[in-house]
C-alpha cells in the first residue's frame, strides 16, 4: 500500500517512535526499520517531487471529482424546487450555496490526501471570522437575507457548514497536520485585513436591519471577504503557482459564489441607499464584490483553461 500519510520521528534509545499525524498511529521501530523508513520516504519524496506518481490515483480522483459536482447539481435543482420560490433574491442562496460547496472540496481535499498543502490557513482564518461575523446578523435579522423561502434556514445552513468546515481545517492545521505544513509560506498578517476591514464597517455600511451592531456584522463580514482570498493566492505563487485539482475547483466555486452575489447586487444595491444623500453603502458593497472578482479574474481565466485542456493549472504570479 502506498502511504501518503504526514510522518514526525524522533529516536529513543534503540527505537525510532513514528507518529502518523494522519492516522493518529504511534509505531515503534529498531534502527534497521528505522532506515529502511526513511530510504523509502526519502524515495517516495522523490518520486511525488517530479510528479511522477501523481497518475496512480488520476481515474478515481476524476470519478470522485464528477461525483461531486452531479451531487451539487442534484442538490441544487431539488433546492431550487422544494425550498426556493424560485424569485430573483434566491440567487443569494445559490451564492452561499457554491461557497459551502467549495470549502467541502477542499476538507475532501485534506481528509483524502491527509495534508494541507497549498492550502493557506490563514485565508481561513479570515473566512471563519467573515463568517461568524455575517451569522450573528443573518441568523437574528431579516435584512440581508433573500425573500424567497431558502431564506427562512437554506440560506444560513450552507454558511453554518461553510464556517464549521474552515474551523475543522484551522484545528487541522495547528494539531494532527502542522508538522508538515509550511507555515514559513503563509505569511500575510491577518490582524491588518480585520482592523481595516472593521473601521470601513464603522463608517460605510447599509441600514437593512435598523440595528447598528447587525448591520455592521454584515458590512464587516463582506469587507473581511474581499481581503481573505489574498493569503492563499499569495501563498501559492511563493510555493510555485501549481494548483492540486481540488484546490483549483475550491477556488472556482469560490469564484462563481462572488459572480452570483455581484449580480444579485447589482440589481439590488439601491436598496442599501439612505433616506437622504448618496448611496455611498451601496456603491461600497458592489466595490467590495467586484474586488473579489477582479482578484479572482486571472485565476478563472487560467482555470478555464486548463479545464478544456486537461492540464495542470499553474496559477500566474501576475495575480498578486
Amino acid at each position: 500500500m502506498l502511504y501518503t500519510g504526514t510522518i514526525s520521528g524522533k529516536l529513543e534509545g534503540n527505537a525510532l517512535t513514528y507518529n502518523d499525524y494522519c492516522g493518529d498511529k504511534v509505531i515503534k521501530m529498531n534502527k534497521v526499520e528505522k532506515g529502511n523508513m526513511l530510504g523509502s520516504l526519502s524515495l517516495y519524496g522523490k518520486l511525488k517531487s517530479k510528479s511522477d506518481i501523481s497518475h496512480l490515483g488520476l481515474s478515481t480522483q476524476n470519478q470522485l471529482e464528477f461525483l461531486f459536482w452531479l451531487a451539487f447539481c442534484l442538490l441544487m435543482l431539488v433546492g431550487y424546487k422544494y425550498l426556493s420560490d424560485g424569485s430573483f433574491s434566491a440567487i443569494l442562496t445559490l451564492s452561499s450555496a457554491f461557497q459551502c460547496f467549495a470549502f467541502m472540496l477542499l476538507a475532501s481535499k485534506v481528509n483524502t490526501q491527509c495534508s494541507l498543502s497549498g492550502i493557506s490557513l490563514k485565508s481561513q482564518i479570515l473566512y471563519s471570522i467573515a463568517l461568524t461575523s455575517k451569522l450573528s446578523s443573518t441568523l437574528f435579522f431579516n435584512g440581508y437575507l433573500p425573500v424567497d423561502r431558502s431564506g427562512d434556514w437554506v440560506y444560513q445552513a450552507a454558511d453554518v457548514i461553510s464556517l464549521i468546515i474552515t474551523l475543522l481545517l484551522i484545528y487541522w492545521g495547528y494539531t494532527r497536520l502542522k508538522y508538515q505544513y509550511k507555515f514559513e509560506k503563509d505569511t500575510v498578517n491577518v490582524i491588518i485585513p480585520i482592523l481595516f476591514s472593521g473601521l470601513f464597517a464603522v463608517l460605510i455600511h447599509p441600514d437593512l436591519n435598523s440595528y447598528f451592531p447587525a448591520d455592521f456584522a454584515w458590512t464587516f463580514s463582506l469587507y473581511l471577504e474581499t481581503t481573505a482570498m489574498l493569503p492563499q493566492l499569495i501563498m501559492m505563487t511563493k510555493i510555485g503557482g501549481e494548483v492540486e485539482t481540488l484546490t483549483s475547483h475550491y477556488l472556482a466555486s469560490l469564484a462563481f459564489s462572488r459572480i452570483l452575489s455581484f449580480v444579485f447586487w447589482l440589481f439590488s444595491y439601491k436598496e442599501l441607499s439612505p433616506e437622504h444623500g448618496i448611496n455611498i453603502p451601496g456603491w461600497a458593497v458592489m466595490a467590495s464584490f467586484a474586488l473579489q472578482i477582479i482578484l479572482f479574474a486571472d485565476f478563472l481565466y487560467e482555470y478555464i483553461k486548463s479545464v478544456r485542456l486537461g492540464k495542470a493549472l499553474i496559477i500566474p504570479t501576475s495575480i498578486v
